[in-house]
């Protein structure tokens, strides 16, 4: 870490900072440490003479360390593995023979062991030599550093539930507009309380059964509803877009209590605010807006128990300015002042005006894409609406007519038109194409009644790509196409900008902010970056397509638009025919009648606690992480290049980081974290790859049926093969977390 660094950092970041660094360190030095003690141990109980016992590597002879009895113990200067050097073993073939000669001894010494060498030749060594040990004693010594990572990834969670895991349960926040959650029906407030055989499902074992699952027959799901706390039986299908990992479209747990490091969103309704009781001066302008831990308690006259119920607040009162009530705690340097009014208040109850946050777009519309889902027993689905549909009119008017703003809807004010129907209580007609195979496309015309929505779709962060537009309404979502369908006349692009023009890029370019510093551009592509140089060979060689293609990214560009500061622009990067790629700035503008129900609050998780009650709770509970951690490795390793894109693996950094994160967490936390590593690092020295264990149990095993050693020229090529595998998977993760390759998950 550079001086500059933490020169930037506080103290108290610092102080924080630094056991996290070294629970880190100690507990994946503690993985392989017990992976290379198991070695040792049953190496020492087999009579074989250890000469060395190393956690991490001593390239060119850099170690700390010292020599105890026959053994020297130390820590290399590489920190990415350990090993234990036994007399007449070595990972290296090439060094066999130059093995098998070390460990000689004379034919007539008491020492002497008679082992066959490759070619049938007998040769004599010492019989506390790893070559002198039957074909089960080296098979032993082999599979033991294995055996112990799996004895200690259940010891680590057994501790673990002792001490309490937290952990998030699966309660649905928000579902995705057009994901399997929300066509079933999913709703905030649900919970998920079966995956499979698993219950009461962490919001992370969801996740991975999501990500594993059978795509085809779907998730046996077991729901229990937050309007009735009726369990339902739900099925759900993961699905998978453009070969990321699958999904099914659910938001996290989200309690009512904000986020401690960002309360609420920069240049959001949330972040303007104003105190309205008590007075500003009560508490001090820094205090006089949301912070870190207050939690929101009522939203105008209604009081919110739960962030289901905010959510529903939020959506009826889009258009209005919201009087919101939050409680404060005391913070650790109130307590002294606490005995004065200052110090009361800020320990109470405060209330903020929260204004109204129009919806922020361009002065020209995009297509109208397909419809993507239709929801279950939504009034589209009663009505008939079918995905891949078009809308082509509502209510008679096509996008961008009307005689007054009321009337008017385009691509992205839909949602707003048909809730203001739904307000007034009256049906809609609605007209879409539809294709039909072989023939002309056929217009139908069909009629329902929307109803008023109480579901938010956040803005931030913005949704992922490829995601729909939502008009819950009448349960529809929809795409948008990437080219122009209609230009303001009034727009000051419009010169440039015409109806047919195909956006490829949008960069989001902002103002100089506070200090005087702009803020790095964000880039929104509609066109799929073609890799060039390393990404495009590596794609070539693991798999993954080379080629261009569009992708409908648009409510992606409006979602970024909708907390931007004023005097934020857009580069359009735009293609019209055959002519050369062009760029235009425009500004987005406010539009009428049109509102963002979230408001920019950002909010902690729900979090729970999982502890043992008994100590055979804790072995249960422990067996049970372990089992799954175990047979999670053989789903993904089963499923790795299809189901899973190989992009999803991580490498040295992305452990370091998970660590980190899980050591921030608490102890517990990081334990269930190497439990899942010791896993991991279990199975993954069981392959059959030379150079792994796996890789040497299977040459043991030939040895055995065949009664001496393989070829040494067989055994050199099939280790070097292993070699350059290890170490080009070992590149591309290193290049997948150092962003030198996209993930595209």
């Amino acid at each position: 870490m550079s001086f500059v660094l933490i020169a930037a950092l506080s103290w108290d970041t610092i102080i924080w900072l630094v056991p996290v660094i070294l629970k880190v360190g100690i507990g994946l030095g503690a993985v392989i440490f017990v992976h290379e003690l198991g070695h040792f141990l049953v190496a020492k109980a087999c009579g074989v003479k250890c000469e060395k016992f190393m956690i991490g590597f001593d390239i060119g002879g850099y170690k700390v360390g010292r020599q105890y009895g026959e053994t020297y113990y130390g820590i290399g200067i590489l920190p990415l593995g350990g090993y234990v050097k036994m007399l007449g073993q070595d990972d290296d073939p090439a060094h066999i023979a130059e093995q098998m000669q070390k460990s000689q001894v004379d034919a007539a010494s008491a020492n002497a062991v008679a082992i066959k060498g490759p070619k049938g030749e007998t040769y004599y060594v010492d019989r506390r030599s790893y070559l002198a040990k039957n074909i089960p004693q080296r098979m032993a010594i082999i599979s033991a550093g294995v055996i112990m990572n799996v004895i200690f990834a259940f010891i680590f969670a057994v501790i673990a539930y002792g001490m309490g895991v937290p952990y998030l349960p699966s309660i649905v926040s928000e579902t995705i507009q057009g994901s399997p959650a929300w066509k079933v029906g999913i709703e905030p407030g649900d919970e998920i309380v079966k995956v499979n055989d698993t219950v009461d499902p962490t919001f992370v074992q969801l996740k991975g059964g999501v990500t594993l699952g059978d795509l085809e027959h779907g998730l046996a799901c077991e729901v229990r509803r937050a309007a009735d706390g009726k369990i339902v039986p739900v099925n759900l299908k993961p699905q998978q877009d453009g070969g990321r990992l699958a999904t099914i479209g659910i938001g996290g747990p989200q309690s009512l209590k904000l986020f401690e490091a960002l309360p609420v969103v920069d240049n959001s309704p949330a972040a303007q605010a104003k105190l309205i009781s008590p007075a500003p001066d009560a508490v001090g302008n820094e205090d006089a807006r949301f912070l870190g831990g207050d939690e929101i308690t009522r939203v105008g006259n209604v009081a919110v128990k739960d962030f289901r119920q905010f959510n529903a607040e939020l959506a009826k009162q889009s258009s209005k300015s919201l009087q919101i009530l939050v409680r404060r705690g005391e913070k650790k340097d109130d307590k002294a002042a606490n005995e004065s009014a200052k110090g009361v208040a800020k320990a109470n109850e405060l209330t903020f005006e929260v204004p109204a946050q129009p919806l922020r777009g361009f002065n020209f519309n995009m297509s109208m894409g397909p419809i993507a889902a239709v929801r279950d027993d939504s009034p589209a689905a009663k009505a008939g609406l079918q995905p891949g549909d078009v809308i082509i009119a509502v209510d008679g008017r096509k996008a961008g007519e009307g005689a007054n703003p009321a009337e008017v809807w385009n691509s992205q004010t839909l949602a707003d038109y048909l809730s203001r129907v739904a307000g007034e209580g009256r049906e809609t007609e609605i007209a879409v194409e539809r294709s039909i195979a072989g023939g002309k496309p056929e217009l139908i015309t069909v009629r329902m009644k929307p109803e008023l929505s109480t579901t938010v779709n956040s803005v931030f962060p913005p949704r992922s790509p490829g995601t729909p537009m939502a008009a819950n309404e009448i349960g529809i979502a929809y795409r948008l196409g990437n080219d122009i369908a209609a230009v303001a006349s009034s727009s000051p692009a419009a010169g440039e900008l015409a109806a047919g023009d195909r956006i490829t890029s949008a960069k989001l370019i902002f103002p100089k902010d506070d200090k005087g510093n702009v803020p790095e551009s964000q880039v929104v592509r509609l066109m799929s970056p073609q890799p060039t140089g390393l990404a495009a060979l590596i794609r070539r060689v693991f798999g993954g397509s080379n080629e261009s293609h569009p992708e409908p990214n648009w409510p992606t560009v409006l979602d970024e638009i909708q907390f931007v500061p004023e005097g934020t622009e857009v580069e359009l990067s735009v293609e019209r025919g055959d002519e050369p790629e062009r760029k235009v700035v425009v500004k987005p503008t406010l539009l009428q009648d049109a509102f963002v129900q979230s408001r920019g609050f950002l909010f902690q998780p729900i979090e729970r606690v999982r502890t043992a009650n008994t100590f055979g709770q804790q072995l249960r509970y422990g067996w049970n992480e372990t089992a799954e951690a175990l047979t999670m490795v053989f789903r993904f390793l089963k499923k790795i290049g299809t189901q899973v894109p190989i992009s999803a693996l991580g490498g040295p950094v992305t452990i370091a980081k998970a660590a980190g994160y899980s050591a921030a967490e608490g102890v517990s936390s990081l334990l269930i974290f190497l439990t899942m590593l010791s896993a991991n690092l279990a199975i993954i020295n069981l392959l059959p790859i030379p150079l792994l264990d796996g890789g040497h149990l299977v040459f043991l095993a030939y040895e055995g049926l065949r009664g001496r050693p393989a070829n040494e020229k067989f055994v050199v090529a099939l280790h070097t093969a292993g070699f350059v595998f290890i170490v080009s998977l070992m590149l591309y993760v290193l290049a997948l977390d150092l962003n030198l390759i996209p993930r595209d998950l």
